[in-house]
């Protein structure tokens, strides 16, 4: 969206305005129009940054980043924020540590549909879904094969009804062959099972 003047602009959601100063003073260019709730935003809003000064408000990030490229700057530098604001679907998250000229090149990148993230939070953040990865494929190498059976057939979209016709065995049966697979992969349902057990295929 552009300002005034034709260029680039943003609008922030900043009930104190510490960090629309900041972001004025780091983006000379860029022309930020400050809200104080988020109810006084527009649904044709590019990019949306919101102020976090204690904590995100996290109830407010979700419904935001799924109208418009939302990114969270924060006074404060909390790692597992990072985290928070990805599941969030956030377009970004920076922190007031950036020096200005990172903040600047960061917002110019908001504002082209580059998601504004630093390079160690993406690090971060792929290390553990790599660990995550892992954990659950070793999981999968320890099913016997009866359970590779299940597991294929969950992951082919088959209920447990259906197993049991397949495999010739108790609807009860293919229940506890799908409660026990959960407990094996240590993940919550059933599309997670079948997640896991693709990764070592």
């Amino acid at each position: 969206m552009a300002g005034r003047n034709g260029g680039p602009q943003a609008a922030v959601v900043d009930r104190v305005g510490t960090i629309v100063a900041v972001l004025r003073r780091a983006c000379p260019g860029i022309a930020f129009r400050t809200v104080r709730s988020r109810r006084e935003l527009t649904t044709g809003e590019s990019l949306v940054i919101l102020a976090a000064y204690t904590t995100a408000d996290w109830d407010a990030l979700v419904p935001l980043a799924r109208r418009s490229a939302t990114v969270v700057i924060s006074a404060t530098h909390r790692p597992a924020d990072v985290e928070r604001a990805l599941s969030a679907g956030a377009f970004g998250y920076l922190d007031l540590e950036f020096g200005p000229a990172a903040l600047r090149r960061a917002v110019l990148g908001a504002l082209r549909g580059e998601p504004a993230y630093s390079r160690a939070a993406i690090g971060r953040h792929l290390r553990s879904q790599l660990e995550a990865n892992v954990l659950g494929a070793s999981r999968a190498s320890e099913l016997t094969p009866r359970q590779r059976e299940v597991v294929a057939l969950i992951a082919s979209g088959h209920s447990d009804r259906e197993i049991a016709s397949v495999l010739g065995i108790a609807t009860t049966t293919a229940q506890k062959h799908v409660t026990n697979v959960l407990r094996r992969l240590q993940v919550p349902n059933r599309a997670a099972a079948a997640v896991a057990v693709l990764q070592i295929a």
